[in-house]
């Protein structure tokens, strides 16, 4: 049963941190409207420069947020989206090689065999803790 439309009333209640090798990547904040508990998330990457608002998108009824990470052996790159069952996800790494996921009932993504190591984290299953999306540590988990 879904919440009838209503004005959102957003209050912080936590991050996940992206860690490369134990060397923090970046963060998603996490919010969450007091009235539906609907989530929302706003990501910031190191390197790149803050937006001038927060984002506060909405994701489908039946989505959940999730932070899909791409991993080679110089850098990660994360992001945050509303992911369920079935999705397909298109992604396209910095070095310009197009991949596309498809969300399984499991809520992960099917690994790929490119040079890069690509993995998707539940929000809520993080919120306050943080994810190793290190090149050198996923390898050694395969």
């Amino acid at each position: 049963m879904s919440q009838p439309p209503h004005e959102h009333e957003i209050v912080m209640i936590g991050m996940v941190n992206v860690n490369r090798d134990n060397y923090l990547q970046g963060t998603v904040d996490v919010w969450r409207c007091r009235s539906c508990r609907r989530l929302f998330c706003d990501d910031k990457r190191y390197g790149e420069p803050l937006r001038p608002s927060v984002g506060f998108e909405e994701i489908g009824l039946n989505e959940q947020w999730a932070i899909l990470t791409c991993t080679n052996i110089r850098e990660v790159y994360m992001m945050s989206l509303g992911v369920e069952p079935g999705k397909k996800i298109a992604h396209t790494c910095k070095d310009g090689a197009p991949h596309e996921f498809t969300v399984l009932e499991d809520w992960t993504i099917a690994p790929d065999d490119g040079e890069s190591v690509h993995r998707l984290f539940m929000v809520k299953d993080n919120i306050n803790k943080h994810i190793e999306a290190g090149f050198y540590k996923l390898r050694m988990l395969k």
